[in-house]
């Protein structure tokens, strides 16, 4: 018979188990990024995770990619324990980071960055798959051989997404992927976000200060503190307040539904 904890890490696509990761400065004084941080993503489901400057999220999502190695505990995806990739293979977690210009060799085409993950293909090949996912991304495949340097910044995130699908991951980590974009492009970020999970089916990890992307994106929702995690489970649980929340959780919520408030009075008065 097997373990709870076994059943379920194998049903899971990511399942994070106690982890914790401590930094230690120059004067040997140690920093908790995070303290025990437990919760599990089902396959086609998106967790949201929550917190301020400092909270630990970064940490926590390069964690998952295997970026960082955890101080105790470990994270499973597919039953299998994440380590930092090695040189010529392919992960079957992929990030969006927040800024797609960084992520982006300026000296090269986006279709050579698109295809970068499928070098083991043959060039025909390659350039057919490419193609196929600038198309998915709402980018015209003939664009191929332009630098990043042509594209607009919501454009390029688009690029950056077709980017992490190229291996068909099993897990995607966005870290922020709307924050340096308008809130018209956010909103097509967003979409397109939805649109591809429903198609791929992939795990998702969603990286945000902002509780309405939030509510667009996850069904579920981690929100950390200084590294401790103060509440994991459903959003719907903090929105509607069904659940006994902490004083900071709730303070979040008080203050989204303030700001979309105030939202609507601008778009009322214009």
């Amino acid at each position: 018979m097997r373990n709870l904890t076994t059943t379920i890490t194998e049903a899971a696509a990511i399942h994070v188990n106690a982890l914790s990761k401590d930094f230690r400065n120059r004067k040997g004084v140690v920093r908790h990024a995070l303290d025990s941080v437990e919760f599990t993503v089902a396959p086609g489901r998106t967790t949201a995770v929550i917190g301020e400057s400092g909270a630990g999220k970064s940490t926590l999502i390069r964690c998952v990619a295997g970026l960082e190695k955890p101080t105790s505990g470990a994270v499973m995806v597919g039953g299998v324990e994440v380590t930092a990739p090695r040189h010529g293979t392919t992960s079957p977690v992929q990030m969006v980071f927040q800024n797609p210009t960084d992520a982006l060799n300026p000296v090269r085409s986006v279709g050579w960055s698109i295809g970068e993950p499928l070098r083991k293909l043959g060039r025909r090949a390659r350039r057919a798959r490419v193609a196929e996912l600038m198309t998915s991304v709402g980018i015209d495949p003939a664009r191929y051989k332009d630098r990043p340097k042509a594209f607009s910044g919501g454009q390029l995130q688009r690029i950056v997404i077709a980017r992490a699908l190229a291996s068909s991951p099993d897990v995607l980590l966005c870290d922020e992927p709307t924050s340096a974009l308008d809130v018209s492009v956010q909103a097509q970020i967003i979409n397109l976000l939805l649109d591809l999970q429903e198609k791929h089916h992939f795990a998702c990890i969603v990286v945000t200060h902002d509780l309405a992307v939030a509510r667009a994106l996850a069904e579920d929702v981690v929100v950390l503190r200084h590294g401790a995690m103060l509440f994991s489970g459903a959003l719907d649980e903090i929105i509607h307040g069904t659940a006994e929340l902490d004083p900071y959780v709730r303070q979040l919520v008080r203050s989204s539904h303030e700001m979309e408030i105030k939202k609507i009075e601008r778009e009322q008065v214009t």
